[in-house]
């Protein structure tokens, strides 16, 4: 749902910041600060999805480039304590799409900040996430053809502030009205509304870094404080609601028992009333109208039986139709023994990430921890790494699990399933601790149809997501580093397979090609990544999260399957062949025309050489044949030839392979080329047996 936020705040020197340093970070840009020569590199950044400069007509030309802009308005400030530029975040409208939300964001920065002289430099973070929001950055001086003038003091005043914080309100309830939504937002205090609630505090980039990180924060403990009182205020408003129903409902029957002359025994002893007019039937008794509850402070103990002791129950026990405090919260709350995993896990699968952070501030209360055993259920429920661990294995989907626990002298692996992991969650936290990286796979000879892609960011897994390749679990294993699940099918795929499949999307995502087999390990979420490459200058190791755990079957995962199967078919096919010509080549001889076998396999050779495994077998053959022929081969030699040396003869011409050979000899010397060239033999045997003839003679 939309949700307002619109705060406004000074970048200035004495903060020790700079208006380069603030562009460079939101915007995820490289920006050089001339006047110190620091260089802020945020090119690394994730999550900026768009970002714009916005600046007056009569503006100079330079004002579009970022770097220039920032460093004229660093050059334009003299004092170390100058205030460098103002910057005002905003909350957009979930339910507004990244066009919608710039489009409204254009329209509130050119009329209340460019209009008036300002320059806005634009920049869109998380427009798909949980939390889209916008940073403008703004300048302090107004522009000028000629460049910077004289700040103006009026955007300082408090009556500016004001403005912009209704503006906002107008504009986004303007665009929620024209994209057909029916929420709107509210500028004012929840007190102003009339609304009881605690107003929430931003929590900001940082704390929620740090809080998935395990680092807790102030702020975090607070805004989860704030969290729980609201969540104790709206039971105690719908615990009004009831008394106030029931209120009227009793008041009704009142007036109606009064207006048909009937004795009201509203009253009576059987409601508390002992006085001395309490037997009496015939007398109408005025009912004394209870006050109905004004503020939560009147509200009864919610630790007393029924709906409290704070007003009397009317005969008939007909509040019994209303649940206590008590039996709502049974009711609505599972029971500790019961894990309530299809609950949990629907809401876990479409909204990990927000879940992960909201588990991570219900930690901040140590009370409850406290409070809670480390084998109960519900510490179970606000275990990050149980539920992370929870999350990702039921995503994978597999009986067997194989965790690998890494330490120094290597690894140890134990064959789990998803309910002895989660049992020794506790053993595997120790280990990790003193140094191990825990690891995870689905186990099995074959692999269970899920493989996964190694070291890629965001925009690789988007591009598989668009390709059909949809993750079922997304993994980050160190900041902006991620391991992908991908689940092809819900069968089994062969070893030799699912490693060419892992290859193939590793060449799709830009991934790892190291780690693309059909078994390779991936990090378990919940624990932290050992890699010293990875530790912060605080000497604090990142947390491996669970971003995403839906475990759905790529929808081209089938097809995937199918189309290397058919080209390791076809691969195998060729190397058998090629393997059976390589064998034919170097057979051993075999009978009495050694010689003759030798022949044909030194003539084989030589158009393998030349064609390849791919050449037609029968067109060697007949090659070859016509080849020895001419040197002198006659027709039997060389149909035995053929029937002892001929590869694959037995497959190729099953049941006929003397008919073949003796068709092939006879199509040879049939050749006109080979009739003609042993004709010409002839005739110089004959001439040379003449000449030997006359040599005699004389």
């Amino acid at each position: 749902m939309a949700i307002y936020h619109c705060s406004v705040k000074i970048i200035s020197r004495s903060q020790g910041r700079s208006a380069t340093g603030a562009a460079a970070y939101r915007s995820a840009e490289k920006i050089r600060d001339e006047r110190t020569g620091l260089e802020h590199d945020y090119t690394r950044k994730s999550g900026v999805d768009h970002t714009e400069i916005v600046a007056p007509a009569n503006s100079p030309d330079w004002v579009q480039n970022r770097s220039e802009l920032w460093n004229h308005v660093e050059h334009s400030e003299k004092r170390k304590d100058a205030r460098l530029c103002r910057e005002v975040e905003v909350a957009l409208p979930c339910e507004l799409d990244l066009k919608q939300n710039l489009k409204l964001i254009r329209d509130f920065v050119k009329s209340e900040f460019v209009d008036k002289g300002m320059i806005a430099d634009v920049a869109i973070h998380h427009a798909k996430g949980d939390n889209p929001h916008a940073h403008i950055l703004l300048t302090t001086r107004e522009i000028t053809p000629e460049g910077f003038g004289p700040k103006n003091r009026d955007w300082n005043k408090t009556e500016a502030l004001e403005q912009w914080r209704k503006s906002w309100q107008d504009h986004a309830n303007t665009a929620l009205e024209q994209a057909g939504h029916t929420s709107r937002i509210d500028h004012r205090t929840l007190e102003a509304q009339g609304i009881e609630r605690l107003p929430q505090i931003h929590l900001g980039a940082k704390v929620i870094k740090m809080e998935n990180q395990g680092i807790k924060t102030e702020r975090g403990a607070r805004a989860m404080d704030i969290e729980n009182a609201n969540t104790k205020i709206a039971d105690l408003q719908d615990y009004r609601e009831i008394l106030n129903r029931e209120y009227h409902r009793e008041l009704e029957k009142s007036q109606n028992t009064r207006a048909a002359g009937q004795p009201d025994r509203t009253h009576g002893a059987s409601s508390g009333n002992t006085g001395p007019d309490s037997h009496r039937s015939d007398r109408a008794v005025q009912p004394r109208e209870p006050s109905p509850v004004q503020s939560m402070d009147r509200l009864p103990d919610q630790n007393s039986e029924g709906v409290g002791n704070s007003r009397q129950e009317p005969s008939g026990g007909s509040t019994g139709s209303h649940p206590s405090h008590e039996q709502r919260i049974q009711s609505a709350t599972p029971s500790a023994a019961d894990d309530s995993p299809d609950l949990a896990d629907e809401f876990n699968d479409r909204y990990s990430g927000a879940y992960d952070r909201i588990l991570a501030l219900a930690e901040s209360n140590t009370l409850q921890r406290e409070r809670i055993s480390m084998d109960s259920a519900p510490n179970r429920r606000l275990d990050r790494t149980y539920l992370a661990v929870r999350r990702q294995l039921k995503a994978l989907g597999a009986k067997i699990y194989d965790i690998g626990i890494k330490t120094a002298k290597g690894m140890l692996n134990r064959e789990w399933s998803m309910e002895q992991v989660l049992k020794h969650i506790p053993w595997l936290k120790g280990e990790n601790a003193k140094g191990a990286d825990i690891y995870v796979r689905p186990a099995g000879e074959k692999n269970q149809g899920i493989l996964l892609v190694d070291d890629v960011n965001l925009a690789r897994i988007e591009h598989l997501k668009k390709s059909g390749f949809e993750p079922a679990a997304v993994v980050e294993t160190s900041p902006a580093n991620y391991q992908a699940w991908i689940r092809l099918t819900s069968n089994e795929i062969e070893p030799v397979l699912a490693t060419g499949i892992s290859k193939a999307l590793a060449t799709q995502a830009q991934g790892d090609p190291n780690s693309a087999d059909w078994k390779h390990f991936g990090r378990l979420a919940g624990f932290t990544n050992q890699k010293p490459e990875h530790r912060t200058a605080r000497g604090q190791n990142p947390w491996v999260l669970c971003h995403e755990s839906s475990g759905r079957q790529a929808s081209r995962g089938e097809e995937m399957i199918r189309f290397i199967t058919d080209s390791h078919l076809q691969n195998q096919a060729q190397k058998e062949k090629e393997y059976r010509l390589n064998q034919a080549i170097e057979a051993p001889q075999r009978r009495s025309n050694d010689h003759l076998i030798q022949t044909y396999q030194n003539n084989f050779k030589a158009l393998y050489e030349r064609y390849g495994a791919d050449m037609d077998l029968s067109r060697a053959d007949y090659m070859i044949c016509k080849s020895m022929a001419k040197g002198g081969a006659s027709p039997a030699q060389l149909t035995r030839t053929l029937e002892e040396a001929s590869p694959e003869l037995s497959t190729r011409k099953a049941n006929h392979e003397q008919d073949y050979c003796q068709r092939t000899v006879k199509a040879v010397f049939d050749d006109q080329e080979v009739i003609q060239h042993l004709q010409r033999l002839q005739e110089i045997q004959q001439q040379a047996k003449k000449s030997r003839s006359r040599g005699h003679s004389r």
